[in-house]
């Protein structure tokens, strides 16, 4: 099998601001090294944050839509409502589980996107605040990205936690909590304890403390979308 050196890079994630420098080397050859890198469609930075894959996917979203707009001019509305759920907003929220913005810049960043899209379906343009935009999203009955992406996120832990996605080290890390009086349901877990803001907003830590905030009710709404063991 033929190697192709200029197919592999390497990049080293660290949140120093002193970083090691190093250098990889592969069958001979130096890797070039990168700060930033795509993986299974997401883009990864060398510092751990996701900036560059939402900005990379508002951008792309934004090209979507604007085509949409440009092609879809006198479609109706359920046509041009179909053609946003299925070519754009799935761009918003490819694995977002692992890459969900805590920044409001990041959150913002996103949900103008779909602000953009309730003008599109309802061909409302003549007023753009924000407080007309969110009208146009109750009009249709459209959740925030940022809720969406929660709902999903805990969905995935679920899964996770009943033994429905192989992922060993994360599960290995969800405790049951000691039984306590005043809380939101029974079927808490151990919060996760975190030195930085970064690491508490990280999926686990972050999706343990909206795990145990729910209420019973949306506890038992998440188990029933992710199915029993």
């Amino acid at each position: 099998m033929q190697f192709h050196p200029a197919k592999c890079v390497s990049m080293a994630v660290t949140r120093s601001r002193t970083p090691l420098s190093r250098s990889y080397v592969l069958h001979g050859h130096t890797l070039e090294s990168v700060r930033t890198a795509k993986y299974l469609g997401v883009t990864m930075s060398h510092d751990g944050t996701w900036d560059h894959h939402i900005n990379n996917m508002a951008n792309k979203a934004n090209r979507v839509l604007g085509f949409l707009r440009r092609n879809l001019k006198i479609s109706s509305t359920s046509i041009k409502e179909k053609a946003y759920k299925a070519f754009v907003r799935p761009l918003l929220e490819y694995a977002s589980s692992v890459w969900d913005p805590y920044t409001q810049k990041s959150i913002v960043r996103l949900e103008s996107v779909q602000r953009r899209a309730a003008r599109f379906v309802l061909n409302r343009y003549h007023n753009k605040s924000s407080v007309s935009s969110m009208l146009l999203l109750l009009q249709l009955g459209w959740e925030p990205l940022e809720q969406r992406r929660r709902t999903q996120r805990l969905e995935v832990f679920c899964r996770i936690r009943d033994g429905l996605v192989e992922c060993p080290v994360i599960r290995d890390k969800i405790v049951p909590a000691p039984p306590r009086g005043r809380r939101m349901h029974t079927e808490q877990f151990t919060r996760i304890k975190t030195r930085t803001l970064y690491r508490a907003d990280s999926f686990l830590p972050r999706t343990i403390r909206d795990w145990n905030n729910l209420h019973k009710d949306e506890v038992e709404a998440v188990v029933a979308t992710t199915g029993p063991v």
